[in-house]
């Protein structure tokens, strides 16, 4: 039977887990990710899920996980009242971050709401990140990509996690729309790239018309942020870990 945080994962994203999955196959797993998209529970199972295949994906590892008693997976989050990670949260994780796993391949590192990390905060897990002790996956969850500091962001794997889940109400789960809409992107970041007048233009005349509420308008944002890293990153990574690659 699976463990619950497993059927969630496995109800909003199929399609993210059988890549992901395909990744662990083929021992081609990135140091650091940021998952981006609404429910944080939806998120944190789906992280919890990745961890699982990580550590042996037996019952016994699934029970501890969803305790969060498993000796090599540490699952970070703001501590009710305070609103934000803060710098003390970090700085325990510091014995962790320096030692490797006991138990499994990988030290594994969850950090729920990462968009609160103040400046300290931040700058304290960026010296682990860019020096770790040793093998680790370190999932950074977010609803909102453009409020995380630019200084974690840049340096993390973005995926985008958009539930399959129908809701009656929420047209990014329209395949049609998004598919239309990144066309549109890729063509309005095309003129931008040749410095061409018409880029102006063409947001107004196409981008406005695409975007109609504010979870669009983010959707679009976040993908605007993958095209540039693509294209900054592209031939010095594997194209799988491109978020376009078929570009």
């Amino acid at each position: 039977m699976l463990p619950d945080f497993a059927t969630i994962a496995q109800k909003n994203y199929p399609a993210q887990l059988a890549h992901f999955n395909d990744l662990l196959k083929q021992d081609k797993l990135s140091h650091l990710y940021l998952f981006v998209g609404p429910s944080q529970s939806a998120k944190l199972a789906f992280s919890r899920y990745i961890a699982w295949q990580v550590v042996h994906a037996d019952e016994r590892n699934a029970l501890r996980i969803t305790e969060n008693e498993h000796p090599d997976v540490h699952i970070t989050a703001p501590i009710p009242p305070a609103t934000s990670l803060k710098v003390a949260q970090i700085r325990d994780l510091t014995p962790e971050f320096v030692t490797t796993a006991t138990e499994s391949p990988r030290k594994i590192f969850i950090l729920d709401a990462v968009e609160t990390l103040t400046a300290s905060a931040a700058n304290s897990l960026l010296k682990f990140i860019e020096e770790p002790a040793g093998p680790q996956l370190i999932m950074m969850l977010t609803e909102n990509m453009s409020d995380v500091l630019p200084t974690i962001r840049s340096r993390a794997q973005v995926v985008q996690l958009v539930s399959a889940i129908a809701s009656d109400d929420d047209d990014l789960m329209d395949g049609d729309w998004q598919k239309q809409t990144q066309l549109v992107l890729f063509k309005w970041f095309e003129l931008m790239m040749q410095r061409r007048i018409e880029a102006f233009a063409f947001v107004q005349t196409k981008i406005i018309s695409q975007l109609n509420d504010t979870k669009q308008q983010q959707l679009f944002l976040n993908w605007l942020h993958e095209l540039a890293r693509d294209t900054i990153v592209y031939g010095q990574i594997p194209d799988e870990r491109l978020a376009f690659p078929n570009l």
